[in-house]
């Protein structure tokens, strides 16, 4: 049994951890959670430190004076930025070294984004990101999208979806989660951002959990497996290259909603659990993916003014 270890604590509605520079490890705080007298709130983006877990920092938030930011995950890109999407924005919001915020992605054909929740980039740079707000099984607007970094296009991949969620791109192939559906889609990467022929690629097991259940962000370890952490029934479910499971990683919380490869050895899941509020830790077994552009490969990276100097600063 590989026991989950808590790594950081009172998050508020905690999602998308992704590496930062010089050992940070970086997540978002999705909503301000009522009757809670937490350090964070709806809109924060903070920082743990691998060398002091439970040391929490918060390094900036999304809002602005018009809008409550609802950040759900992030990536850093090409150019040495952050990227967090953001469903109270309806963008995909840039972060630079310098703490300048920008709505990168606001409109597709003149239309406004629903609001997106995660994204990943390839190789060459270009940016995919799933855009659910507002989509239900009545009502099934959610959609996929791919941007074309070197000609600044974004294509319309995939759309009439119920709450599109995680979404992971890697060899020429990119999938997807459908929350709602409790299903993986796959389509092959035909160009610069751009994608086509969605199929399924595995539904994740029916445990009869009432409420809300269902896939939300996902990692690859680097043998090509698929990590899904699946929202209400406190697992995160491993499935090969074919779609076949191969096992379920219980989380601590039945809520899991994004998950992570990350430590020294690159061979840790991190995890954030929103029923708890918390992100954990657990041995993979297994080394993962490096994702494109990520910090830990770069020294001296330039997102790295944006963090503590030490992680022995104040925190909370």
């Amino acid at each position: 049994m590989r026991n989950p270890v808590l790594f950081a604590e009172k998050l508020s509605a905690p999602e998308g951890p992704v590496i930062a520079p010089n050992g940070w490890m970086l997540n978002v705080c999705s909503l301000t959670l009522e009757g809670l007298e937490w350090p964070t709130k709806g809109g924060d983006i903070t920082a743990t430190h691998t060398s002091k877990p439970l040391h929490t920092h918060t390094v900036f938030n999304t809002s602005t004076s018009e809008v409550t930011g609802i950040p759900a995950a992030l990536a850093f890109g090409p150019d040495s930025c952050l990227y967090v999407t953001d469903e109270g924005r309806r963008s995909i919001v840039r972060v630079t070294p310098e703490n300048e915020q920008s709505d990168f992605i606001t409109h597709y054909q003149d239309e406004r984004l629903n609001g997106p929740n995660d994204l990943c980039f390839d190789q060459d740079g270009n940016l995919f990101f799933t855009d659910p707000w507002g989509s239900s099984l009545e009502k099934r607007i959610g959609a996929v999208y791919g941007y074309e970094w070197s000609t600044k296009t974004l294509h319309q991949i995939h759309t009439g979806l119920a709450f599109p969620n995680g979404i992971l791109v890697r060899e020429n192939r990119l999938y997807a989660a459908e929350t709602l559906t409790n299903m993986i889609w796959t389509y092959d990467v035909v160009g610069s951002g751009n994608a086509k022929n969605p199929v399924e690629f595995c539904k994740l097991p029916d445990l009869k959990v009432k409420n809300t259940t269902g896939p939300d962000g996902m990692a690859f370890d680097e043998e090509g497996n698929i990590y899904i952490a699946t929202y209400g029934v406190g697992f995160v479910y491993v499935f090969d290259r074919n779609g076949k499971l191969i096992e379920g990683i219980p989380t601590g919380g039945r809520q899991p909603t994004n998950v992570c490869f990350g430590g020294p050895d690159h061979d840790t899941l991190f995890v954030t659990v929103n029923d708890p509020g918390t992100m954990v830790t657990i041995p993979a077994g297994v080394t993962g993916y490096r994702l494109p552009f990520c910090p830990s490969s770069q020294a001296d990276h330039p997102w790295s003014k944006m963090l503590p100097d030490s992680p022995d600063d104040r925190s909370f």
